[in-house]
């Protein structure tokens, strides 16, 4: 049986090595084999999904498929083809547009029209890849967004001295079974909110720790972070909160001072909102585009109502569900539109046609391909709203019970161990009793990534994205370690 001082001689070695460039390059080489060898083993075999984010439809790879053809091969977004006989090659593409231009379509169900039109680019690496959209799929973007981010996380820990850190971290969240499943089993986009955030933390987790501040990288980490927060947050608007995450780190760091941080803050508002704004401008281009060519060959032009992404109201509405159906809210959208379609007929005498399914029964064109969906629908919001805001307003005991419920929830359902969130209180005391700040401030900037899961809805999964107690337990383990490589130096 190995003594401790044994295992910590072994692992006082092994952190030794993890400090070296050596080091480095191994483990990073690591990373990159071993996710290279999840994505190849998830083409023949599918990880468990016992934690799996089943609130929300998210990427919906079953409506974004049709998309892939044309844009993949002529740049034309959105265009998709009632053809379902389709020749896979630019000149096929080509061909398809100017031969069968009456079954060219702009919308399929409700894809294009929900915004976040960048989504359309997950569908590349591996269409890249095979040479052909045929049978198009999102797990090697997944998979690579992902890759990217352990890199660069275990590289921000390497940087501060801090290797084992890193190396416990990544391990941690590369075997869970969260990651496992929904970046290379799942066709959605439900990891890609952390993956952002650990390639944002791997490039700025520096000015948390460390004294020495080089502002000229800064800045143009600043720049290059809101810009991948404003990229990422085009593919599902939920990435938003990554950036709550990068200001609290720039706001906390104790290195930087007030007009520096000030500086930073807009920088990075400024990028973020600026790579939205072009990605946005770029896509309704493409759409003007493609208008014109699905009207020039006598094709189906959409002429319906977009928006930008998603709602905030109609979720925060179907959210209050969650543990009771008091005042009527279930997490189910047709429970929405059953309230708030009559009274928008009554209201605003809009007479929409609703018989109780996803979508109403009007359509925006006469081949009655375009239906209409609730939440286009002028004034939706405000009355969705109306009702939140009044119950809220007229029984906040209620709503304070739902918001603690959801707390509870995000503090025991967010990895396979149960209520192993519930550490936090305890590390919390035991760092604030230390006086270690840093660790302190490396636990909150992670909690922005419970919001969804503590403002909207925390059922059906979305507790899954908390990665607060990923920091906990490494932190324990940490704590641990230099515990009782104290003692064995002491003996």
């Amino acid at each position: 049986m190995i003594s401790m001082n044994s295992l910590m001689n072994i692992t006082g070695r092994f952190e030794v090595f993890l400090k070296s460039k050596k080091g480095l390059v191994t483990i990073l080489l690591s990373i990159i084999l071993f996710n290279t060898g999840l994505y190849v083993k998830s083409s023949y075999s599918d990880y468990s999904s016992i934690q799996a984010r089943r609130d929300a439809s998210g990427f919906s790879h079953d409506k974004a498929y049709k998309f892939a053809y044309f844009y993949f091969y002529t740049g034309h977004f959105p265009l998709a083809t009632l053809n379902t006989d389709l020749k896979y090659s630019e000149e096929g593409a080509n061909k398809e547009i100017t031969n069968r231009g009456k079954d060219l379509i702009m919308e399929y169900k409700h894809w294009s029209r929900l915004g976040e039109s960048a989504r359309i680019l997950a569908y590349l690496p591996n269409a890249y890849l095979k040479g052909s959209p045929e049978n198009p799929s999102i797990k090697l973007f997944n998979a690579f967004v992902f890759t990217i981010g352990l890199l660069l996380l275990f590289f921000g820990f390497w940087r501060l001295r801090k290797p084992m850190f890193g190396f416990l971290l990544c391990v941690l969240i590369n075997s869970t079974p969260f990651f496992l499943y929904e970046v290379y089993s799942h066709e959605n986009i439900f990891g890609l909110m952390a993956s952002v955030f650990f390639i944002i933390l791997g490039l700025n987790v520096n000015v948390l720790f460390s004294a020495s501040i080089d502002y000229f990288k800064l800045i143009l980490t600043a720049i290059i972070s809101g810009i991948t927060i404003g990229f990422f947050s085009e593919f599902r608007n939920e990435i938003s909160v990554v950036l709550v995450s990068l200001l609290l780190i720039y706001m906390l760091s104790k290195h930087i001072k007030l007009i520096p941080k000030i500086i930073l803050v807009l920088t990075v508002v400024f990028f973020f909102n600026s790579c939205k704004s072009y990605i946005r401008n770029e896509f309704n281009l493409k759409f003007e585009k493609t208008s014109h060519l699905v009207s020039l060959y006598g094709g189906h032009v959409y002429n319906g109502a977009k928006i930008k992404g998603h709602n905030f109201w109609h979720p925060m509405f179907c959210g209050l569900g969650d543990f009771d159906t008091k005042y009527g809210y279930e997490w189910n959208d047709i429970k929405a539109y059953n309230y708030a379609i009559p009274i928008l007929n009554n209201r605003y005498s809009m007479n929409i046609h609703y018989s109780g399914k996803y979508q109403t029964d009007d359509y925006y064109d006469d081949y009655r391909l375009y239906y209409k969906k609730p939440e286009e629908l002028s004034h939706y919001e405000e009355v969705v709203k109306e009702k939140v805001l009044t119950d809220i307003k007229n029984d906040p005991f209620w709503y304070a019970n739902i918001i603690v419920k959801r707390i509870f929830r995000t503090l025991t359902t967010t990895i396979p161990v149960p209520y192993l969130g519930l550490l936090l209180f305890p590390v919390f005391y035991f760092l604030l009793k230390r006086k270690d700040w840093d660790w302190i401030k490396l636990i909150i900037v992670s909690l922005p990534l419970s919001a969804t899961s503590i403002i909207v809805h925390s059922g059906k999964g979305t507790t899954y994205n908390s990665l607060f107690v990923y920091f906990v337990l490494v932190i324990i383990c940490v704590q641990l370690y230099d515990h009782y490589r104290r003692k064995a130096d002491i003996t």
